[in-house]
């Protein structure tokens, strides 16, 4: 989305400018930037974001709201009864980001050869690692770009006579295409979706090679629909940020009203966090509803705590993942995680090898860090625990670990620790080459409890400024085994420890996320 033209098309009131640090050049500017006078111009620019200047009178503030290599975008925004006007700016905005993150993140997620093209450009916009599979191509070309020729090779034209149609009509179509390659030949059904939204439109192309797999048009449907849906979620945030942009023209007695607005617009961002990373009814429905328990508390509105759940064939793969950051930022590198690990489960082949999930995963987030591992410092990432639940409940279970244990409980209160792996995910220290991950294999022992959980539990503060610590926690989940077997009751136990050492006045310190998964007999 490109902001600074959002705004000059509203007409801002205010001065703003994209410039190039590094050469001083001005690239482009708002009316009521050239009314400022060359010396309050000379300390905008100089001046750190946020920080303050003033001329006859006027309190401006600084925000940087767009960054690109040396180029920067800012406005200086009237300062006096907007701070909260202001604030709702910054939240709505990043919204807006993450939502197209949540895009991209969903074109990598479906199961079908996918991508997302501008017509008018003849490139592609995002492409998932199914089509460079289908296409034979090695996943380095996603980065460097791809153009519809790559895909479509001799045929390219027909192809783009498909999207110009459906640009136009503004309507799916769709066309089978023979795709000749030089040791093969292949038949796709190409099937081109148009989208739009406010400042997002393009056209979804799906390739289902009908040589091998025609039920993939069904799922390709599907695909187009959950699209449509991401797409309107995005508009409506959109719209909502324009109009937050317009009400910084009205006066101060309305800003209790938009501090209302603000707080309906995180509390549905909350929401959308919720069903994106936490999404735990398929835990329920594929192991039981009376055989487990989630308890997740982000810690302000959104968080990097995440769920990570996927049946495949006989078995059950259950994960926690815990992302560094607070917030909107820790919740994008959460979903990105998120997104990986569930592309690593599709591909993942024996239990027995559930790190492979974890290998696959960390070299796609060096990739998308831009990461070279033992060669450049890096603390983004993700601390994750992977379990593999037999879902004819006998014979073994599997655990690989990402920083974070995974603890068994029996129903004697034997209490056990599984930390194999204890390099998070996306971690790397220049000089030490990444440590290999492994995965623990366990008899499954009926009416024992699996328990995983991020580290906000631990890290929580008492009134009295006193760290939690997970000697304590750990003494808590043993004890749970006088709760009873259902992991419920045991929940409730952990959770009832936990808010008395917490007290009523003390915030919560962190992310909170909690699984207990009983294994009851076949």
């Amino acid at each position: 989305m490109a902001l600074f033209g959002g705004v000059a098309t509203l007409k801002a009131p205010f001065p703003g400018v994209r410039w190039n640090r590094t050469t001083g050049k001005i690239l482009a500017r708002t009316e009521g930037w050239e009314a400022l006078s060359p010396a309050l111009q000379e300390k905008a620019l100089t001046m750190p974001t946020w920080d303050f200047l003033s001329e006859n009178g006027q309190v401006w503030a600084k925000q940087v709201v767009e960054e690109e290599g040396e180029v920067e975008t800012f406005f200086l925004l009237p300062a006096e009864g907007y701070a909260e006007a202001l604030q709702r700016l910054e939240r709505l905005e990043a919204e807006v980001k993450f939502l197209r993150d949540q895009l991209h993140a969903f074109v990598q997620n479906v199961p079908l050869p996918l991508c997302v093209v501008e017509p008018s450009q003849d490139r592609l916009v995002f492409a998932n690692g199914l089509l460079l599979d289908l296409l034979r191509l090695p996943l380095s070309r996603l980065y460097q770009g791809l153009s519809l020729s790559d895909v479509f090779g001799p045929v390219v034209d027909r192809a783009k006579a498909l999207l110009v149609q459906a640009e136009r009509d503004r309507k799916p179509v769709q066309e089978l295409i023979e795709r000749p390659f030089s040791d093969r030949t292949q038949w796709w059904l190409v099937r081109a979706f148009p989208f739009q939204a406010t400042n997002l439109s393009g056209v979804m192309v799906g390739l289902v090679d009908i040589t091998k797999e025609k039920e993939q048009e069904e799922r390709l449907v599907e695909a187009y629909q959950e699209l449509q849906v991401q797409a309107e979620e995005l508009r409506q945030s959109q719209e909502t940020l324009q109009s937050a942009y317009e009400a910084l023209e009205k006066a101060k007695e309305e800003a209790e009203a938009r501090r209302k607005e603000l707080e309906d617009s995180l509390i549905a961002a909350q929401r959308y966090q919720r069903t994106l990373l936490f999404r735990t009814r398929m835990l329920y429905e594929a192991w039981g509803y009376d055989h487990v328990a989630v308890v997740a508390r982000a810690h302000t509105y959104v968080g990097g705590d995440f769920v990570v759940v996927r049946p495949k064939g006989d078995w059950l793969y259950v994960g926690v993942g815990d992302a560094t950051g607070h917030g909107s930022s820790g919740a994008l590198l959460a979903v990105t995680v998120q997104g990986l690990l569930h592309q690593a489960f599709l591909l993942l082949e024996d239990p027995t090898q559930l790190h492979q999930a974890l290998e696959e995963a960390r070299r796609e987030l060096y990739e998308v860090l831009e990461v070279e591992p033992g060669r450049d410092l890096s603390g983004d990432g993700a601390e994750v625990a992977l379990v593999a639940l037999p879902l004819r409940r006998e014979g073994s279970l599997y655990i690989a670990t990402a920083g974070r244990p995974v603890y068994l409980l029996t129903a004697e209160g034997r209490l056990t620790e599984y930390h194999q792996g204890r390099r998070a995910l996306g971690w790397s220290v220049p000089g030490q080459t990444p440590e290999p991950y492994s995965t623990d294999s366990l008899p499954y022992q009926p009416g024992a409890t699996v328990f995983l959980f991020t580290d906000g539990i631990t890290d929580q503060l008492s009134p009295e400024g006193k760290r939690l610590g997970r000697r304590t926690f750990l003494e808590w989940l043993q004890a749970t085994a006088s709760a009873g077997a259902d992991p419920r009751d045991k929940m409730r136990f952990l959770l009832q420890r936990w808010h008395t050492w917490k007290g009523e006045e003390t915030p919560q310190t962190d992310d909170v996320l909690m699984i207990a998964i009983a294994l009851p007999k076949e």
